[in-house]
């Protein structure tokens, strides 16, 4: 057995596969998989001195004592391949995926080509760049970026739900058990923030059981199941050569409904630029919804549902959330809470009212 937990490991593994490597450095940003950037002793017929590689085990990289099925490097996989031959971006595409090169099933790890030096959205709007003049200052990457976001999104969606793909779908519903484990964490995040703020509603546990029955249910598209900043990663503009924007972590990829990555996708965004930049909040999410709205409706209650349990759970205790202030925190909960009572009610047309959804239900022009 190899040991994937160190790069001196994974240098002697890499000795026994076509991807010999001169060295191996491990990569921050991980939670769940192993990843490393490995620098090859012999360029790839490409021409690429680099690959990264990204190695499953049977528990979260971060987190050993927890159980995750192995199975989702097969998603990963899978989801990439299929996404690198769809024709949904290309090699002058602003959003862009990692490709596969090569997949071990047996010590489930995935060989991929090497993005470069990139810079996590969550990082710029955290921190603030000192070269975001590059890309044209903080409002202009919010629309850059939301619009760019809700237009592949949407066009992986309609893709995703062309008839030809349906035995694709079919594929990510053949390991239930890791459906459950990533939808799991989204519902444990709701229940400690409704424990944590003590604004728990008798309604939630019937909720919460029936978002877990559907999960299982395929919704009419694949769904990226991670739909989050958090896996955005920029490189900024050079000359003759426009921004790129790249989405990472396919492992939660499922057949579902297309509400599960545009819900995700809007909470986080309202979580980060609420809590750190407040002044973008409303132009980011416009954004990624009109470039959306171009492609698909959605449900107005399923998206209500899927934006307030992350604007609760995980928009409250993502990375970025820690050491924040309790009554932003709160605050950030009550946006969510009163979107999922709004759902439970059954007011539709409050929700399409709403001021973090409306865009997704405006008429189109």
């Amino acid at each position: 057995m190899y040991n994937f937990k160190s790069p001196e490991g994974v240098l002697v593994y890499l000795k026994s596969t076509r991807f010999v490597a001169a060295n191996v450095q491990l990569l921050s940003g991980g939670s769940s998989a192993f990843i490393y950037r490995v620098v090859l002793k012999s360029p790839l017929e490409t021409g690429d001195k680099s690959i990264v590689i990204k190695h499953f085990e049977g528990y979260p990289s971060a987190y050993e004592p927890m159980k995750w099925g192995v199975e989702r490097a097969d998603h990963e996989y899978e989801a990439l391949s299929a996404v690198a031959t769809s024709g949904l971006f290309g090699s002058d595409s602003m959003v862009q995926l990692p490709r596969p090169l090569e997949y071990d099933q047996e010590t489930h790890t995935i060989f991929m080509t090497d993005l470069g030096p990139l810079l996590p959205v969550v990082q710029i709007l955290e921190q603030g760049h000192s070269n975001l003049t590059e890309f044209g200052g903080i409002h202009k990457f919010a629309e850059t970026v939301g619009w760019a976001l809700g237009d592949f999104v949407g066009r992986f969606h309609h893709w995703s739900a062309l008839p030809e793909q349906a035995a694709l779908r079919a594929y990510f519903a053949l390991n239930p058990s890791v459906i459950r484990q990533s939808v799991d964490i989204h519902h444990l995040c709701l229940n400690l923030t409704a424990d944590r703020f003590q604004i728990r509603e008798t309604w939630m546990d019937d909720l919460v059981a029936k978002e877990q029955q559907e999960a299982l249910t395929d919704g009419g598209v694949l769904v990226m199941g991670d739909c989050s900043l958090h896996n955005v990663l920029v490189s900024p503009p050079s000359e003759g050569r426009d921004m790129r924007i790249y989405l990472t972590d396919l492992e939660m990829a499922r057949a579902s409904y297309p509400e599960v990555d545009i819900g995700e996708l809007t909470a986080m965004t309202v979580s980060i630029t609420r809590l750190y930049s407040p002044s973008i909040e409303r132009l980011f999410v416009a954004s990624v919804h009109k470039a959306y709205h171009r492609h698909r409706d959605l449900d107005s209650r399923r998206m209500a549902i899927a934006t307030g349990i992350d604007l609760m759970g995980l928009g409250t205790v993502a990375p970025w959330a820690r050491d924040q202030d309790e009554t932003k925190l709160k605050e950030l909960a009550l946006t969510g809470l009163e979107l999922l009572r709004l759902s439970v009610k059954g007011d539709e047309n409050s929700i399409r009212r709403n001021a973090t959804l409306k865009h997704l239900f405006l008429p189109r022009s």
